[in-house]
């Protein structure tokens, strides 16, 4: 490895590397969010009521995010001490184990052992055989979320492994635009090909038929069973292309004990503070939105904050530590760090306060205006997440042009005005074309801070830290997003209950009139707290903004090719 980072021993160009590992990174970040749009039809597929199961059924989600991020944690510290291409491989097997898995749910010898195990081990009735698919579903997910999350830190880190300091940026653009967009469209890819495969899985079937293949109808089984043969030859191209990189590797032992306390603190984090932003970006009010989130358990909070004093003492003076605390007194990385923590935070409210208004403007509550209204909604996010990612690109390019501070400032400069429009201009009648023109707004701004802020973390640390530093800027922006969920949900239910009275004091009249001046009273209070979030995501941007300031050098000095 020569002193600018590159490989010397590398085969194949850099870009063709990172378009390879590039593939699975987008596949797991796809089945982040592909399960929120079929988990309906996954309940009524194992014949259990969806609305005494969906709360259940939901843990196919959190428990998603939780070990995606769990992952992390440890896998970018272990690509650095047993080599990317070994751990990378490993991930994206586990991913594809995880896929197969999630589709075993029906297989009776399965079912029937799991029985067995309750009656002859545990002694106790098992739960019906319905639950016991619906749990081996969310067992398939957790294991395809401990390979997928970990493909993003260590890919990161590829990225510093293949190019030097100043041509980092783009790459690792690119990486966080495949990233983003992958989560961004996932939703739509599962609604697509369910209903897809709804209209047309008879046809399928008989196409199959008539080339010698038998097959079961597809179903939204079928998009896990699809990641195997995909996966399968991304591993043949990155077991291929990575054999020309080898990085240098870290000596020292693997920190197990500081590994337990930070997934203490993570599961801590996110079960006590609430970890489905899906279920939060669906909600139609605020008393869905503290749903949404696990109810505050103060014990899994106190665990979390005793995990982690643990674990600061454990990391300080551990001879090789998973996290070295000395990282943070790098100037670029702690202001990185920090500014990626409060871009996080400015996410979450971009993706929450959209579609509670969305959903608090809809007429009447009927069937037809909920859809319409989630329809509304999911585009309203696709103003503020499709930009987002298309955005990590020009940051990068930006970045390598002027360094570091500039794009994460232009970026959430951008954020804070539009969120401050938004606060303005967001009314009961507002049109959703000015709404989503100002998410993208949001969406260009924070997608600007993704490469740069990326870049400056993993340029300031060594190159036997590259995987631990990729793992914990990721890991940031997602407490982050969970710490906002908690907030906002407090914050919102309480000023909406203190502002609701003011205009409830204008009913009067006959019932109906009174009926209709109390909804007229809970949208009118609802506008007033999600434009006051607005103001709070433009009072975080503009605190991001000034620590991002602190960021210095990465511009790339050499004429651009």
């Amino acid at each position: 490895m020569t002193a600018s980072g590159k490989s010397t021993t590398r085969r194949f160009s850099p870009w063709l590397v990172l378009a390879v590992v590039s593939l699975p990174v987008f596949i797991g970040a796809l089945d982040l969010t592909i399960i929120s749009a079929v988990l309906p039809e996954v309940i009524v597929s194992l014949d259990l009521p969806v609305k005494e199961y969906l709360d259940q059924a939901s843990w196919a989600v959190n428990g998603y995010l939780i070990a995606y991020a769990l992952s992390m944690t440890f896998t970018g510290r272990l690509s650095d001490l047993l080599g990317r291409r070994t751990i990378y491989l490993a991930c994206l097997l586990i991913f594809m184990a995880g896929s197969y898995f999630v589709t075993l749910y029906d297989r009776p010898w399965l079912v029937e052992n799991i029985e067995r195990f309750y009656y002859d081990v545990l002694g106790r009735v098992p739960p019906r055989s319905a639950e016991i698919r619906l749990y081996l579903v969310i067992a398939g997910r957790v294991v395809q979320a401990f390979g997928a999350g970990a493909m993003v830190p260590v890919t990161i880190a590829l990225a510093g492994d293949l190019f030097p300091p100043q041509q980092r940026a783009k790459p690792i653009g690119v990486i966080g635009a495949v990233d983003t967009l992958g989560w961004v469209l996932g939703h739509l890819y599962g609604g697509v090909m369910v209903h897809f495969f709804g209209l047309h899985g008879d046809k399928i079937v008989e196409a199959a038929a008539q080339i010698g293949l038998r097959i079961a109808t597809p179903s939204w089984k079928t998009l896990f069973l699809l990641n195997i043969p995909i996966s399968a030859l991304a591993l043949v191209g990155a077991w291929w292309v990575l054999r020309g990189v080898s990085p240098p590797r870290a000596r020292g032992r693997f920190d197990w004990l500081g590994t337990l306390l930070i997934a203490v603190v993570l599961i801590g984090l996110n079960v006590g503070l609430g970890a489905n932003t899906e279920g939060a970006g669906s909600a139609g009010s605020f008393a869905d939105l503290q749903r949404s989130a696990v109810p505050g358990q103060l014990y899994f909070l106190l665990a979390a904050g005793v995990a982690f004093a643990l674990f600061l003492w454990v990391e300080k003076h551990a001879h090789s530590p998973l996290i070295r605390l000395g990282m943070f007194r790098g100037r670029n990385f702690a202001a990185a760090s920090l500014t990626n923590l409060l871009v996080g935070y400015c996410l979450a409210i971009g993706l929450v306060s959209a579609p509670l208004l969305v959903n608090f403007r809809a007429d009447t509550p009927s069937t037809e205006d909920i859809r319409a209204a989630a329809y509304t909604a999911g585009l309203l996010l696709s103003g503020l997440t499709v930009p987002m990612a298309l955005a990590a690109i020009p940051g990068g390019w930006l970045s390598e042009r002027f360094g570091y501070r500039v794009p994460t400032v232009l970026g959430l400069a951008l954020a804070c005005g539009g969120f401050v429009s938004a606060g303005l201009v967001w009314q009961s009648d507002t049109p959703y074309s000015l709404m989503a023109a100002q998410m993208g707004v949001i969406g260009v701004g924070l997608g600007l801070t993704i490469s740069p802020i990326s870049t400056a973390a993993l340029n300031d640390v060594s190159e036997h830290e590259r995987g631990s530093a990729s793992a914990l800027v990721l890991i940031l922006r997602l407490v982050g997003m969970t710490l906002a969920l908690s907030s906002l949900t407090i914050y919102s239910l309480k000023r909406f209950d203190a502002i609701r009275p003011h205009y409830l004091a204008e009913a009067s009249g006959d019932a109906y009139d009174v009926i209709m001046a109390t909804q007229r009273a809970n949208l009118l209070a609802a506008i007033d707290v999600i434009d006051e979030m607005q103001f709070i995501g433009a009072a975080v941007s503009l605190v991001a903004l000034l620590l991002a300031l602190w960021l210095r050098g990465g511009q790339r000095h050499k004429p651009l090719l």
